[in-house]
């Protein structure tokens, strides 16, 4: 499930309480631990001091990751209750990162980042090919020169198999059923979600949509915004992708 996006108004107030125990299997430190190694390894490294700009931070795990790590992190997010969260968080853990409610496709900050990072498939959730152009743009325009973007997606093969189509174990304390449906000539999927809270018996039923980018269409949108050099590949590795791979990560350079 994909932290909160930047598109389609806030569809994680009604689970912003309850998100972390949906996501209570993540491996959030070994997904930072995966980011640096991309950055040591094709661009530039991850480093204590760095300033990194978390996009579509959800309840903060990934940015307060980094924060240990030592990066000075500004975290940006669409949704006002999951950003609730992210700094009660933090505030627990002893950690000073600066929470801002934006929207990628209209936001504007100082030029003043080394790393940008969204994770999670989170521009999935923007669904019009000019906004995720805007997005690519604003970020662009926040990193400093030769600054680097390390994001991921869901691929068209993920959309397409419908992977998204899942249903959590009966013994649960959130369970939850979802069911996704892909139209290949929108390239859209919707996704509807239905959860229920053992302990308070409530039900919640939301509806999530992605779109598939190809590859080819990131890479043109990245160059577009300005950034130079574009590597991708296979999640959580550091080989390059296949036509079976779910999940691709993309490192775009500033060009020096």
């Amino acid at each position: 499930m994909a932290p909160p996006s930047a598109a389609n108004g806030d569809q994680f107030a009604r689970i912003a309480p309850y998100y972390d125990q949906l996501m209570a299997s993540v491996p959030y430190a070994r997904w930072a631990d995966y980011v640096c190694d991309l950055a040591l390894n094709v661009c530039r490294p991850i480093f204590p001091g760095m300033r990194l700009l978390d996009l579509a931070t959800g309840t903060g795990s990934v940015a307060i990751e980094f924060a240990r790590r030592g990066c000075q992190v500004t975290a940006l997010d669409l949704s006002g209750p999951m950003l609730e969260v992210a700094r009660r968080k933090a505030k627990e853990a002893g950690l000073a990162i600066t929470f801002l409610r934006r929207d990628l496709r209209r936001f504007s900050i100082p030029a003043e980042f080394n790393c940008a990072v969204c994770l999670y498939d989170s521009l999935n959730y923007i669904l019009e090919p000019e906004d995720l152009k805007e997005a690519f743009a604003n970020i662009r325009a926040a990193l400093t020169p030769v600054g680097t973007f390390i994001f991921d997606v869901n691929t068209v093969h993920a959309l397409e198999a419908e992977l998204f189509t899942q249903t959590s174990p009966s013994e649960a304390p959130i369970r939850y059923r979802w069911q996704s449906q892909y139209d290949p000539e929108t390239r859209l999927s919707t996704i509807r979600m239905h959860f229920e809270i053992r302990e308070t018996q409530e039900k919640i039923a939301v509806v999530h949509r992605q779109r598939a980018y190809p590859d080819a269409e990131i890479r043109s949108f990245l160059l577009q915004a300005g950034f130079g050099e574009v590597q991708s590949f296979d999640g959580y590795r550091l080989t390059p992708p296949t036509i079976t791979s779910d999940r691709v990560f993309y490192v775009a350079a500033v060009p020096e």
